[in-house]
């Protein structure tokens, strides 16, 4: 039996994945190991992926945040920590810029999320065909969601839990998204 073991740096990519998972690969066990950053991630890639790895039946996703570094570097990095150490398939995917990218991608999932967001002021604009490209999603959605306005910080965790349950597999305008759910599908094929 495969069981898909992913790592991810922080507890709203958990919830993520707890929601789209199950839409994604219907059939197939998962386990998630959120993790308290970078650092712990990375350390838990080093510890954890070795003996998990050796699991039958196990395939391993490592999902990271590129933040203000560069895709392939960052993916590098990941590679080096597990290389020659993970037993089974493995899947490194890179959210570009973070993980909120994913969220700007479905525009009618933050509307179905947040009713109050204005979805015809937003989904038109040239930002929002590349959302990549956007330097700090989470700061963005901050500005554009209205039960948010005059908060200095995004609630990752409570943005996650409501998006992510309404998030279109197929109609999403983050590559990074896409690639992930690509990659998954193959990993487990």
């Amino acid at each position: 039996m495969i069981t898909l073991h992913i790592f991810t740096e922080e507890p709203s990519a958990k919830t993520v994945f707890n929601q789209i998972l199950p839409k994604i690969l219907p059939e197939v066990a998962f386990c998630i190991y959120s993790h308290q950053g970078k650092q712990d991630l990375e350390k838990a890639l080093k510890t954890t992926v070795p003996s998990i790895s050796r699991l039958p039946g196990a395939r391993i996703l490592i999902i990271r945040d590129q933040d203000s570094g560069k895709c392939k570097v960052v993916k590098q990095r990941l590679q080096d920590l597990i290389k020659n150490q993970c037993q089974s398939p493995c899947l490194i995917r890179i959210a570009c810029h973070e993980l909120e990218s994913w969220f700007l991608g479905d525009l009618n999932a933050v509307k179905r999320a947040y009713p109050k967001f204005k979805l015809e002021h937003h989904q038109n604009k040239a930002n929002f065909r590349q959302v990549d490209n956007i330097e700090n999603p989470s700061q963005f959605l901050l500005s554009i969601i209205p039960e948010y306005q005059g908060r200095e910080w995004l609630p990752k965790l409570e943005v996650s839990e409501k998006i992510s349950q309404f998030l279109d597999l197929s109609n999403n305008h983050s590559t990074s998204f896409n690639h992930t759910v690509t990659g998954i599908k193959k990993l487990i094929g």
